[in-house]
Formats: structure tokens, C-alpha cells, sequence
């Protein structure tokens, strides 16, 4: 035999033939092939499957001429056909003997077929067992019933309704009259059940060529999840060089798996990603560890401060993530999302799929909960990692947190609910004070409800103390504060909506609804400037947020509020009640000012009572393929917009898109909403527009790209684009991107990676994932659709 040589190409479509159908619990499936054209040829077996016994069930035989011989053998020639069960048989002569009722035998001669539920075979001589439906045959081809998968050989066993053996003979998963590749073998098996092919002295060619010998091969054929080696990643970027990964897969039990990544990163070094999954009668989770003993790259970045000083004194690099959801019975749970990574630059430098980088921070949290009908207690902790200096001393913990909340709706016409919470905050900042805080809050329900209409009615209070320490007065923030503060709130708030209807006399048979909503909250000024801020920022003040009780999240700041709230929905239905158009627009109108403390924040700072902040969304069903949404907020304290959006949505088939999208931020808003010291360089709005599109070429070729850009600041913000070719056959994915990584404090410029990857796949190798759907996020802004 000639020596094969081994390329790099060889080896990775090679590796690819190993491509396993499960990657975890719970992964999507799809079809062999999204192209119906690939399954014309395919034997199909559309009659119900026939159960029972096979030596009870009746044979049917048709033929030209029959002979007999009286009482055990029979001879049919001439266009024989045999019927028994699932089976049926073609063949020019067939001899059935059955002088042993355990072992019943049927020779067939000339232009046979076979074929059953499983698979079809043809040849010129084969014999078959009626009793345990096994088959030889020679020389024979076989194709496998209503899916991909056919081959050849010079003798083919069928065993146990299970195996197909085959001696000489070879497999592949190409259409008929299409040998793009196939694999060879002096031994080939095809277990049905386990979905599997195994082949002994294996050689893999493309086309006529053969690229890999291996004494042994075991590949997945269906969607069943084995143990193995999975598709590889090939990629290439201008920072890290060759990026080469070779997932293994191993199905240890029907309800835990686990995967072991290699990769190579050319200018780093070696990483092993691990991941284990499971799944148990209380829940299940997700275990991760990633481990780069030594990352060259990383400490060639360090000393030449390539990202300024925003670096960590640690050579080894690592990455850990836990995910559990557990229902520990029928009131209890428990919850864990952590992640955890060993400097600032690793999601930079090595990205993860368990977190991104643009958070600024990662979350590590845990929590217990008991409810029933009447009580909801969770007990929480949360502690961040911030990946900036500025944020590591000035983002709060919660350690721990105690929620409690009851209700009681058996008071006739009023419900009754109660809010507790105890929370503990701490800072690794040493300058900045630390409490306990201890909150109440009851409040009582009243509402009026009919078909068209609704008022509800609340009233309550707000009691909060506070215990602070490690008080610096003599830091300008810190000069009010105290160590014990009791603040004393009450509250009320009443809110009615209507609905009103009608038939639209211009358009044949939809209905239009004007839904008017106002709503008056108070809540009276209380000094909070003897109260450091643990928890509370500024909400945005989109549609549904102009009907809010507080403008901030948390609990430290909760301003004077004496509003009303204004609003007017319209909406458009068709005649079958979808949603074709929508409209809101709304105000707020403040009576008094809204102020924590004599030291408020700077919008407050331009206008005291009046109409504050205005706000619109719109929806828009064009038609079945096309959608528009969009939203807009205005703040007269700026005099401008503050914040907008807008995204339109072509969406003709599954495999067809193509997405446009705006995105604007007023840098006076961004700066009042993000105190952090480490972001109040913003000198310009954010304003930036996009496109993302996906669409077929041809009947084999797609195309996929998206570009974003910053209008403010005159540069590209993300981009890529790609070319994804599929057949019945194989597949593979081309793809370049351009993304914004980092700012160069020194050249004042953007820092940009550029990303090459490329991707193989074998179809009918196990279940091949939604490939264009991962290459929408190949960048740092991911498709997310408008029709949702």
C-alpha cells in the first residue's frame, strides 16, 4: 500500500470525522441535512411499524412460478416479492426451507433488494434467517432508511435487526452519485442502536484521494451522545496568532457529561478547558475550570505595559464558573452563578463563553429561598470582581442579604404585602464606609378591576436604619454621614387605566384600542445625606419606567416624589387579534422637586417642578417578514434626548435576515447615571449604527457579516463577515472579524483585534449544530432579534 502523508489540512478534516451529536444536556437538535433535495434518493419507510414476535408474524409471497415440496421447501421464481412485518424482499429466485422450524432459511439469487424499516441492501446472492431476521449477502450495497449513510462491500452480514458488517467495505454520508468523501475498511460495523460505525484499517479519503490511515476509527451516526472526539476549532487573530482547539467528549451516564478542551494558542501556550454537566432529581448545573499554565504573551503585555497598568502580578492564568439550579423539595431551592478568572486581562486576551469583559466586572453569587403561599425568604451572597482599578474600591457586596417578603390576600377587597430586608455591605476600599442596613416596608392594596378598566390604590411606609462604620470625615463625600440613621417614609399611590375600542371603518377588519394611563405617586423629602450610597443608581425612564414609584434602583436613595405620570397606548390589531402597530408616549409632570438631599444629582440640578422627562416606544409588525421598534427619551433638565434606539428587521425565512439598528446616549445623561470615577471621561454622545445580515448565495453558499460603527467618534466598532458552504455532504465556515478590544491611553486611538477562523463539518456524522445562527456571534454584539 502507498504511504499516506499526513497534512495539516488532512489532519483537521480528519479529526473532524470523530464530530459527536451531543455536547451537553439540553442541546438543540436538527435534522441531518436543512436541505430536503438531500434526502430524494433515500429510501423511505413511511408504513406503521409492525410489533411482535417476527416467528408469529405471516410472510406474504408473490412471484411468476412457484415450485414446492411438499411439506418444508419451496421454490419462486420470477419477480419474487416476500412481505413479513417491517421486511420485504425483491429478488429474481427465492428457496425458502423450513425443515427446522428454530432455523428457517431463505436463498435468494438475482437483482435482490432488502429492505426494512433500517436499511436496504442490494446484491446478487444472499441467504436470510426468518427466524432472528439475519442476512448475508454478496457482493451488496446498503443505504440507510430515511436518513444519510450508504457504502458498499464484497460481503455484507445483517445481525440481530442491529448490525450491519461489512467485509472490504466502505461508508460515507454523501447523497447518491456523490463521493466527496468516504472511509474504507477491511472491517466496517454499523450499529444501529448505538449509532455508531466502527472501522478497522481505516482510510479516510477526499474524493479519490486518501488523506489519513488509522488502524481503528469510531464514529457517531445519528444523534445519540457517545463518548469522542468532537468538531475541532481553527482559528487565526493578528494578537494571538493560530488558535487550534480539539474538544473530547465524554458521556459518562444519561444525566452527566463532560467535556475536556485542548487548545493551542500560538503566542500563549497550551489552555485545557474542562466543563461538566449535570443533571439530578433537584436541578441541574454547569462545572467549569480553564487552566494556561504559562502565558508567554501575557507577561511580554505586562512588561511593556501594552494596557497601561491594568495588570495582575500572576503567571498562570484560569478561569472558574459554577451554574446550578436546585429544587430541593417543593419550598426550597438553591441557586449558584459564579465566575471567577485570574486578572483583569483574561476575558481580553482568551474570551469565555460563560462571561464577557463588558460588564466591566464578574459576579460570584449564591442563594437560598423558601416560599409558599404566604412567604418568600431568600437568603443571598454577592461579591464582584472588577477588571478595573477604579472599580475594585468602589463596588459594594452584599454579604450576605436577607429578603423577606409575606402576603395576604384574604382581607376581602385588599391585599396585604410586607418587604424586609437586612443586608451587609462591604468595600475593599479602605476609605469608604461600610453598614448594616435594615429596611421594611408594608403597604396595602386596593383595586377595581372590570374588562375595560382598572384603578388600584396603595398606601404604606418605608422604615430603614442604618448602621455605618469606618466613617472618614474627613473626605469631602463622606463629611454628612452618621453612624446610625433612622429614615421614616410613607407612601401612596393610585393608578387607573382604561381601555377604549373600536372597529377601524378605513381598514376591513381591524380594531384599534386607545389606552389612556395616569397615575399620582407621593412620597415626602427626607434628608438623606447623612446615608453613604451602597446600592442605588438612576433607572432609565423608558415608557413602562415613567410609571415607577422611585427613579433609583436600591434602596439608599429614594427621592421626594409628588408626580403624576401620563400616558396614551394605541394599539392595532388584525382580524385574527395579532398585534400589527403600537404606539406610547408619555410624561412625567413633578409638583415639587425630587431630591434626596440638599446635595442632589446634576440633572436635578436644572429644573425643579414641571414636565421632567418624556418617553416613547413603537412597535411595528410591517408585515409577516418585517418588524420596527423603536424608543425615545427625553429629558428637558438637558433639553435634549437622552437616550434612543431603533431597530428594523427583514426576516423572510430561516435562513434569510438582515437587521438594521441605532443606538444613542446623551454623555451628560451617561455621566449623571454612572458616577464611577473610572467612566466619567466620556466627551462625546454615544452614537452608534449598524447592520447584521445573513443570506444564501446560492443553494449551497450563505453569506454572514455585520458592521458597526460610531458616528461620534468616527470609527468602526465591530465587524465581521463570513461564508458558510453547505451540501449534503460536508461544510465549512470562512469567517473574518474586526473587533474594538481596548483604548491606547497613550496614542489616544482604539485598539482593534483581527479574527480568522475556520470551521469543518461532515453531514450525517452525528447532529450538526445551527452554524450560521453561531457565526451571528462571532462578534462582541450578538444577533439579538427584533420579533421577540
Amino acid at each position: 500500500m502507498k504511504k499516506l502523508a499526513p497534512s495539516l489540512i488532512a489532519i483537521v478534516i480528519t479529526i473532524s470525522l470523530y464530530n459527536n451529536s451531543s455536547y451537553a444536556i439540553g442541546l438543540p437538535k436538527n435534522s441531518i441535512s436543512n436541505n430536503p433535495q438531500c434526502l430524494i434518493d433515500v429510501p423511505r419507510f413511511d408504513r406503521p411499524l409492525v410489533n411482535g414476535d417476527i416467528n408469529t408474524l405471516p410472510v406474504n409471497v408473490e412471484a411468476n412460478q412457484l415450485k414446492a415440496f411438499y411439506p418444508s421447501i419451496a421454490i419462486y421464481n420470477g419477480e419474487v416479492l416476500i412481505e413479513q412485518g417491517n421486511r420485504t424482499v425483491q429478488a429474481d429466485k427465492v428457496t425458502i426451507d423450513t425443515q427446522d422450524n428454530n432455523n428457517r432459511i431463505v436463498k435468494l439469487e438475482g437483482d435482490i433488494t432488502y429492505q426494512d424499516n433500517l436499511i436496504q441492501m442490494k446484491g446478487d446472492v444472499a441467504s436470510m434467517n426468518l427466524n432472528n431476521n439475519d442476512a448475508n449477502m454478496s457482493p451488496s450495497q446498503y443505504q440507510l432508511v430515511n436518513r444519510l449513510g450508504r457504502g458498499n462491500a464484497d460481503q455484507m452480514k445483517f445481525e440481530k435487526n442491529r448490525y450491519i458488517i461489512l467485509k472490504n467495505g466502505n461508508y460515507t454520508s454523501c447523497p447518491v452519485n456523490d463521493s466527496t468523501w468516504n472511509i474504507k475498511g477491511t472491517t466496517v460495523i454499523h450499529d444501529n442502536e448505538e449509532q455508531l460505525l466502527e472501522v478497522w484499517n481505516a482510510i479516510f479519503s477526499i474524493g479519490k484521494v486518501p488523506v489519513l490511515y488509522s488502524p481503528y476509527l469510531q464514529l457517531p451516526t445519528g444523534d445519540k451522545r457517545r463518548s469522542g472526539l468532537l468538531m475541532p476549532n481553527f482559528s487565526y487573530d493578528s494578537i494571538d496568532g493560530i488558535d487550534f482547539s480539539i474538544p473530547v467528549y465524554w458521556n459518562i451516564a444519561p444525566n452527566y457529561d463532560a467535556t475536556f478542551t485542548p487548545r493551542v494558542l500560538q503566542k500563549r501556550g497550551v489552555q485545557l478547558q474542562t466543563e461538566f454537566r449535570y443533571l439530578n432529581e433537584l436541578g441541574l448545573g454547569t462545572l467549569a475550570f480553564d487552566w494556561l499554565q504559562h502565558d508567554s504573551k501575557y507577561s511580554e503585555d505586562r512588561n511593556n505595559h501594552t494596557n497601561g497598568n491594568n495588570y495582575d502580578n500572576n503567571s498562570h492564568r484560569w478561569l472558574f464558573h459554577w451554574k446550578n439550579e436546585e429544587l430541593i423539595n417543593y419550598n426550597w431551592r438553591f441557586y449558584a452563578d459564579t465566575t471567577r478568572v485570574s486578572d483583569n486581562q483574561y476575558l481580553t486576551n482568551l474570551n469565555s463563553k460563560y462571561a464577557s469583559q463588558t460588564a466591566g466586572y464578574l459576579t460570584q453569587f449564591y442563594k437560598m429561598a423558601y416560599n409558599d403561599e404566604s412567604w418568600d425568604v431568600t437568603l443571598g451572597y454577592r461579591h464582584f470582581q472588577p477588571f478595573h482599578s477604579g472599580l475594585k474600591n468602589s463596588l459594594y457586596q452584599t454579604e450576605p442579604q436577607l429578603d423577606v417578603s409575606y402576603y395576604n390576600n384574604d382581607l376581602g377587597p385588599f391585599k396585604f404585602r410586607t418587604f424586609s430586608q437586612i443586608s451587609r455591605f462591604l468595600t475593599s476600599g479602605e476609605n469608604k464606609p461600610k453598614a448594616w442596613r435594615t429596611h421594611i416596608e408594608p403597604t396595602l392594596n386596593y383595586t377595581l378591576t372590570n374588562s375595560w378598566s382598572s384603578l388600584t390604590s396603595e398606601v404604606g411606609f418605608m422604615a430603614t436604619h442604618y448602621n455605618q462604620d469606618n466613617i472618614k470625615k474627613e473626605i469631602e463625600q463622606y463629611k454628612y454621614l452618621n453612624k446610625s440613621v433612622n429614615r421614616f417614609l410613607p407612601k401612596f399611590s393610585i393608578d387607573g387605566k382604561v381601555i377604549f375600542e373600536r372597529d377601524i371603518p378605513f381598514i376591513d377588519g381591524y380594531t384599534q384600542t386607545l389606552e389612556p394611563r395616569i397615575k399620582y405617586i407621593y412620597i415626602p423629602y427626607r434628608n438623606q445625606s447623612n446615608i453613604s450610597n451602597y446600592d442605588s443608581t438612576i433607572l432609565q425612564s423608558d415608557y413602562i419606567g415613567l410609571f415607577r414609584d422611585q427613579p433609583y434602583s436600591g434602596l439608599d436613595r429614594i427621592a421626594s416624589t409628588n408626580k403624576i405620570s401620563t400616558g396614551l397606548t394605541t394599539r392595532f390589531y388584525n382580524e385574527n387579534k395579532i398585534e400589527k402597530f403600537n404606539l406610547s408616549i408619555g410624561q412625567i409632570t413633578y409638583f415639587t422637586k425630587s431630591k434626596t438631599s440638599e446635595h442632589n444629582n446634576d440633572l436635578d440640578e436644572n429644573s425643579d417642578t414641571g414636565s421632567i422627562t418624556w418617553a416613547s416606544d413603537n412597535f411595528w409588525r410591517i408585515s409577516d417578514d418585517i418588524i420596527f421598534r423603536s424608543g425615545v427619551q427625553y429629558d428637558t433638565r438637558i433639553d435634549t434626548i437622552s437616550l434612543a434606539n431603533t431597530i428594523f428587521e427583514y426576516r423572510p425565512s430561516g435562513d434569510k435576515l438582515m437587521q438594521l439598528s441605532y443606538r444613542y446616549a446623551n454623555r451628560n445623561y451617561i455621566g449623571t447615571v454612572d458616577k464611577n470615577p473610572s467612566y466619567r471621561g466620556y466627551k462625546q454622545d454615544i452614537s452608534q449604527a449598524g447592520i447584521m445580515t445573513t443570506w444564501p448565495l446560492s443553494q449551497t453558499v450563505s453569506a454572514v457579516g455585520s458592521y458597526y460603527y460610531d458616528v461620534k467618534l468616527e470609527q468602526t466598532t465591530d465587524s465581521f463577515v463570513g461564508l458558510h458552504y453547505s451540501d449534503c455532504c460536508w461544510g465549512m465556515t470562512v469567517q473574518y472579524g474586526r473587533k474594538l478590544t481596548d483604548w491606547d491611553n497613550i496614542s489616544r486611538k482604539s485598539k482593534y483585534e483581527n479574527k480568522l477562523s475556520v470551521n469543518f463539518e461532515l453531514k450525517g456524522l452525528g447532529n450538526n449544530r445551527d452554524t450560521k445562527a453561531k457565526m451571528l456571534n462571532f462578534g462582541k454584539l450578538p444577533y439579538t432579534t427584533a420579533f421577540e
